[in-house]
Parts: C-alpha cells; structure tokens; sequence
C-alpha cells in the first residue's frame, strides 16, 4: 500500500503578535514499507524557552527510533501482534533516550545565553530537559497494520472506511492546559499508544492549536476529511492558509499538522 505525506507547522497568531516563532514541529516520511508521521508541541513558557528546538529534535527522534526498529525487526506487525507491550515500551524508551541525547548535544553546543541564564536562575536553575520540553505524538502505518504513540496533548485520527476516529488512548490527567511531556521525570510512564491490524486510507496527526480551534470532536474529525483531500489533491497552499486563519479565529496557538495518506 503506497501512502504519500504532508507535514506543515503555522506560528500561531498569539505569537505572530509577540514576535516569537512557532514552537511546533512536524515530519512525515515515506518509506517502502513502512510510513510515518510525527508532531511535537514545544510548551513555549518562559521556562521552556528552548522548546522550539526541543519539538524539532522530538519529531528527528520519532522517526528515526522506528525506522531503526522496523529495518532491525522486519517490519513492525510481526512483533507487535507477537509482543505489543514490549514492543511499544521498547520504541518509546528509545525515542525519549534519543531526545534527551539530542538536547545535550545542542546544550553543550549551544550554551545559555545572558537572557537565557536569567530565565534558569529566576527558577533556581532549570534541568535541561525542562528548558526543551515537549509534547510530542507518532504513527507508523504499514500495508497490514498501524501503530501510534503519544506523550502529552494533541490529536490523532485515522479514516477507515470513510469513518474518521480518534483510536489513541485518552489520559484522563490532561485537563486545560496541563500536559505531560518528553520532559517527566518518569516521562516513559506517560507514554499512551496503540496498535490496530487493517487498512487504513489516512492519518492525521495535529498538535493541540488546532483541535482547540473547533467546538467539539464531531467538528474536528469532519474536518479531517477536508485535510486528507487537499492533501490527495495538492491543495496544501489553501490549507496551510486555512490552519493560519483557523488559528486568528480559534486557539491562536500554532497548529502542526502531519498526514499520511493513501495515493
């Protein structure tokens, strides 16, 4: 089954209006047999003031955590239909091992800044992780099956037989604006995924600015519908116009989107 991908991130008009830049990330990549997709939501608060980094490395990370574990596994299906929880528990260990390296790398790189060392010390010094935190969800869908993962707020839908529904896991601790985040001290505990067997026709992954943006699910996932047909259609100027708009008029926050659909 051949998938093609879209990923696209809109700075959101409350920071258009303050001058700071989007603080989300999304990737696809297309694969011969394997397709993904990845968004990440940088927290974006005085005290994460490097998470615009920290959501582009979460998305680098995802992806290339299972690709590693597809190409040394044989696909992906096998080993979840034989061992779902410890392939799940296997992959997100990696991801959140591989961005906490990552952080530390572009830390070492990169050190604080005057403004930036201000900020840690009015907290009584910030660990790097909380400086880079992040939101960040993943999906991998395969000719015979597909799998998602997910650390904190945001939406995952799939269509299935023209039906658009929300297949992750809720966490009941999510409530407003708190979230979890790469950033836990006991992040891998946060870790919500899912595994289904089937074909599925799309994927869409969205960070939480652009499902605030709509006044119930229902709205949500009829929209959806619209994202994977501008997709199919190669309309994706109108769209990201429209996620822009959407933004003014909704949460105003930046809205990452990442879509996997079939040709």
């Amino acid at each position: 089954m051949t998938f093609t991908g879209y990923a696209v991130s809109v700075r959101g008009a409350s920071h258009e209006d303050t001058g700071e830049v989007c603080q989300d990330s999304a990737r696809v990549q297309i694969c011969r047999d394997v397709s993904i997709a990845a968004v990440s939501d940088g927290h974006g608060s005085e005290k994460h003031f490097r998470s615009a980094a920290g959501s582009d490395m979460a998305t680098r990370v995802a992806i290339r955590s299972i690709m590693d574990f597809s190409e040394r596994n044989g696909g992906i299906d096998k080993i979840f239909r034989e061992a779902p929880h410890a392939a799940a528990r296997r992959i997100a260990a990696n991801m959140i091992c591989l961005w906490n390296e990552e952080i530390s790398a572009h830390y070492s790189y990169a050190p604080l800044n005057e403004r930036e060392r201000s900020i840690s010390d009015k907290y009584g010094g910030l660990p790097i992780e909380n400086i880079y935190g992040a939101t960040l969800i993943v999906a991998a869908v395969t000719g015979r099956g597909l799998f998602g993962l997910q650390i904190g707020d945001g939406s995952c839908a799939v269509e299935e037989r023209g039906k658009m529904r929300f297949p992750m896991p809720e966490d009941e601790r999510l409530i407003g604006n708190l979230t979890t985040s790469l950033c836990d001290s006991d992040a891998i505990g946060s870790v919500r995924w899912f595994y289904e067997p089937g074909t599925f026709s799309s994927v869409i992954l969205s960070s939480d600015g652009l499902i605030n943006s709509f006044r119930s699910k229902d709205d949500f996932l009829h929209f959806g519908k619209r994202i994977t047909s501008a997709v199919s259609s190669k309309k994706t100027e109108e769209l990201e116009a429209h996620l822009c708009e959407r933004s003014k008029s909704g949460s105003r926050d930046d809205i990452s989107v990442a879509v996997l659909t079939k040709k």
